[in-house]
């Protein structure tokens, strides 16, 4: 099986302002470091937690560098930026979706479902791809 890992599951282990899905997306990531699934997020994702911790939670840089840090030392995480441009803009113009969200659905796997997007956000479902939340995969 193929993950995706979107940045909202990264950002309830960082910021932990949720057990039920601080706990859930730690199981997740330990299953993760067992090299039990192929799993992936992209550079968009990292720049999104990048400037949610900043912006939103007031994370200092070093917390921010710190938190990126952890996500890119995980073992078994790669990086894929594989994004369809003129995709992703189509499906921001069909979907009321966040633009971010349809460049995750353009990469090449995604939108053939044969990687599952990992994420709470549920606008993925109203893309053409799987999203599954931690707990559920």
């Amino acid at each position: 099986m193929q993950y995706f890992i979107d940045a909202n599951i990264f950002l309830r282990v960082l910021v932990k302002d949720n057990e039920k899905q601080f706990s859930a997306c730690v199981r997740f990531l330990k299953t993760l470091k067992k090299n039990k699934f192929d799993a992936y997020t992209g550079s968009i994702t990292l720049a999104e937690i990048a400037w949610t911790l900043g912006s939103y939670y007031s994370f200092s840089k070093q917390q921010v560098i710190e938190g990126i840090d952890s996500i890119l030392n995980l073992r078994g995480l790669k990086i894929i930026d594989d994004y369809n441009h003129k995709l992703a803009l189509d499906l921001y113009q069909k979907y009321s979706v966040k633009y971010i969200d349809s460049l995750i659905a353009s990469i090449g796997p995604v939108y053939t479902k044969k990687m599952i997007v990992v994420s709470y956000d549920k606008d993925f479902d109203k893309l053409p791809v799987v999203r599954k939340e931690p707990n559920r995969t």
